[in-house]
């Protein structure tokens, strides 16, 4: 396994809880703690060196319903932090990236305005990642909910050369599923952008890690599921 592959515990915020969705699916929800603080603690604590924090009621509205429990967790673990759900203007990712939020991955604005998204990255750059979410190498977006015209590699290429410097790519069908990561796509997109890429959807076993941590330019993955239900042991 590479050094520097990164390890990083998901930690979902849904009405102030922190869950799990199957697939994306809001109508598919399993709560693991009422406290996401908690959990990122818990994670913090058994030695993983980044967290994953998404406020989902963002993603599906734009509107960061769970903030204050992002900064919450953002002022209180040692460890940094990538945020991400509904962060689509300059002053709430300045806020967040004020407040002690390492890293922001932005979603849905990508796919809507690339003027904007050369802005933000020329004012944060390494600071700032996008979300490719893709089911059948179709970009989703809003929370998964909104299916684009967009081919992931296609749009990934464009934001790379406007100066996008990481890519979160999830292959949407294996999230929370515990199927295993789609290592072809995962693999043709990371051999494709000029980007350095955290992988997700799927990890569920530690043979997943280590096979990612061996494909060029992949330099983490985000694991939610397995961990929660201790699949993954390698911390």
């Amino acid at each position: 396994m590479q050094n520097k592959f990164t390890i990083i515990p998901a930690v979902d915020i849904l009405d102030g809880k922190c869950v799990r969705l199957e697939k994306g699916d809001f109508d598919k929800v399993t709560v693991y703690s009422d406290d996401p603080l908690e959990m990122a603690l818990k994670w913090q604590g058994k030695g993983y060196k980044w967290l994953h924090v998404v406020d989902l009621d963002g993603a599906k509205t734009g509107i960061q319903k769970n903030i204050a429990i992002v900064k919450k967790i953002a002022s209180v673990v040692s460890v940094p932090i990538e945020v991400s759900g509904g962060l689509r203007n300059l002053d709430r990712i300045k806020e967040l990236l004020d407040c002690g939020v390492s890293r922001v991955i932005l979603g849905t604005v990508a796919f809507e305005n690339l003027s904007l998204i050369k802005t933000i990255c020329d004012a944060y750059g390494d600071k700032i990642a996008v979300g490719i979410d893709a089911r059948k190498d179709i970009v989703l977006k809003k929370g998964w909910l909104e299916k684009t015209s967009l081919k992931a590699l296609d749009i990934a290429k464009r934001l790379a050369d406007i100066g996008v410097k990481r890519f979160v790519y999830t292959d949407v069908s294996r999230d929370g599923m515990m199927e295993g990561p789609n290592f072809p796509a995962i693999k043709k997109f990371a051999s494709s952008v000029k980007a350095k890429v955290i992988a997700s959807g799927g990890v569920t076993t530690n043979d997943d890690i280590e096979k990612l941590s061996k494909i060029r330019n992949v330099e983490g993955c985000v694991i939610g599921r397995a961990i929660y239900e201790g699949r993954i042991t390698l911390v």
